[in-house]
């Protein structure tokens, strides 16, 4: 499986916004917000640049959804 994992650009649309698992980083960080991922419910953190990229159109989930939803589509 090959997944291709780029920096977003200003003109890019869509796609998908990785929000940490807070299972994998227990305290986050001062200026993050605990959220939970609309795909699966599990808890992680909101970071300040994810209002630029929801501006964009992407859809935010956990990492693993994220990896997931790209492994599915190649």
């Amino acid at each position: 499986m090959e997944i291709k994992i780029t920096p977003r650009k200003a003109t890019d649309r869509g796609g998908y916004a990785c929000m940490p698992l807070k299972e994998n980083i227990p305290l986050g960080r001062p200026d993050w917000r605990l959220t939970t991922c609309p795909r699966c419910g599990r808890e992680c953190w909101a970071r300040p640049l994810l209002k630029i990229t929801m501006a964009q159109d992407a859809v935010a989930l956990c990492t693993e959804c994220a990896l997931r939803e790209g492994a599915e589509q190649e």
